[in-house]
């Protein structure tokens, strides 16, 4: 037997193909925990007098972005650890982000729409 090598057992598939997508399972696991972790923090460190985000809001973005990660995952193949933060990172800053693509977006649509409707002249 010598010079063989012994390779370890499974426990369980490495990646599943699910939507076109090859998703690696262990690190989009670790993706949606750092999302979730990091709403939960986002949420914990709110400060006096701003508003808190409805729970159906809440839980849509972390939805959201728990998707993304499971996406980005898979296309970037990353290693657990660097899944964790990411998602962790995703889940702290994004919906401070999504408010700000939100009101960028609704300044120029708003702004688009008074031009049309009251040209200068």
């Amino acid at each position: 037997m010598a010079g063989q090598s012994v390779v370890p057992a499974a426990v369980g598939p490495a990646a599943v193909a699910l939507l076109g997508l090859n998703i690696p399972i262990v690190p989009a696991l670790f993706g949606v925990a750092g999302v979730v972790l990091g709403r939960y923090i986002a949420q914990s460190v709110r400060r006096e007098g701003e508003e808190r985000v409805p729970s159906r809001a809440n839980f849509a973005v972390t939805v959201l972005f728990a998707l993304a990660m499971i996406a980005f995952s898979s296309e970037r193949e990353l290693t657990p650890f660097r899944a964790l933060g990411a998602g962790a990172s995703a889940g702290f800053l994004g919906l401070g982000l999504l408010e700000f693509v939100a009101a960028q977006f609704s300044e120029r649509v708003r702004g688009a729409i008074d031009g049309f409707f009251n040209p200068r002249k």
